[in-house]
C-alpha cells in the first residue's frame, strides 16, 4: 500500500491520524527546526524537542519564541544520568559548534557531560502514554534510542530517524541490524531520503 506523505525539509511523516492533540518529540535541534515548524504551521502540534548541548540551548533561548515549541535542555539516550558527547569533527579537522555525538571519531577531542535520560522516563514524567511522531537527528546516539525502546515496549507510532552508519566507527551493518528489529517490532519503512539517512518508519497496528 502507498502510503500519503507530508516532507518538512528531509523529514516525511505520514499525516493520517496527525492533528493538535498529536505527540510528537524532536531530538536532536541543533540549530536548525525546519520540521518542528512545519509541524506547527500545518497541524498546530505542540512539539517536545529534546537536545543537550550548550550551543543549541543558547541557539534556542535566543531564536525560538513560539508556545508550540517546548524546548527540554536533555539528551535522550538509554539510559537515566549523565554522558560524555563529543563536538562532530569533519573531514578537514574542524569541530563543530553546534552537533555532537557519541561516536568514536578517531581523534581526541574535548567532550563535555550533558544530562540524559531514558524515553520511558521522559514520558513517564510529562505524562506522555504514547508518541505519535518521534524523530530523532542525534548523531549516532539513535541506535541505543531504539534498542531501548523497542525493550521497553513503548507504544511509538512513527519513528523518523537519520541513520550515522557513514561514521566510520558505527557502519553499515549497525543501521541494518536496528531496521531489522525495527521490521520485526512491526515498523514499516515508508521513506527513505535520497542520500539514504533519513528514514520513515509507521507501525503497523492493525
Amino acid at each position: 500500500m502507498v502510503r500519503p506523505m507530508l516532507c518538512f525539509g528531509d523529514w516525511c511523516i505520514d499525516p493520517a491520524g496527525i492533528d493538535a492533540e498529536s505527540i510528537v518529540y524532536s531530538l536532536g535541534v541543533g540549530e536548525d527546526i525546519e520540521f518542528d515548524q512545519g509541524m506547527i504551521e500545518h497541524f498546530g502540534a505542540t512539539i517536545h524537542a529534546f537536545d543537550p548541548t550548550p550551543n543549541s540551548i543558547q541557539w534556542v533561548k535566543e531564536r525560538v519564541d513560539n508556545d508550540c515549541f517546548v524546548f527540554h535542555p536533555v539528551g535522550i539516550s538509554d539510559h537515566d544520568g549523565e554522558s560524555r558527547i563529543f563536538p562532530r569533527v569533519n573531514r578537514k579537522g574542524k569541530k563543530s559548534r553546534a552537533m555532537y555525538t557519541v561516536a568514536d571519531q578517531g581523534v581526541e577531542v574535548e567532550g563535555i557531560n550533558v544530562k540524559m535520560q531514558r524515553l520511558q522516563t521522559t514520558m513517564a514524567e510529562l505524562g506522555h502514554p504514547r508518541i505519535d511522531i518521534l524523530k530523532m537527528d542525534i548523531e549516532a546516539a539513535e541506535y541505543a534510542v531504539i534498542d531501548d525502546l523497542l525493550q521497553s515496549n513503548l507504544d511509538v507510532r512513527q519513528i523518523l530517524v537519520e541513520f550515522h552508519h557513514r561514521f566510520e566507527s558505527v557502519g553499515k551493518a549497525k543501521t541494518l541490524q536496528a531496521i531489522k528489529r525495527l521490521n520485526s517490532a512491526g515498523y514499516r519503512i515508508f521513506f527513505i531520503s535520497d542520500l539514504g539517512r533519513e528514514y520513515s518508519f509507521v507501525r503497523d497496528i492493525g
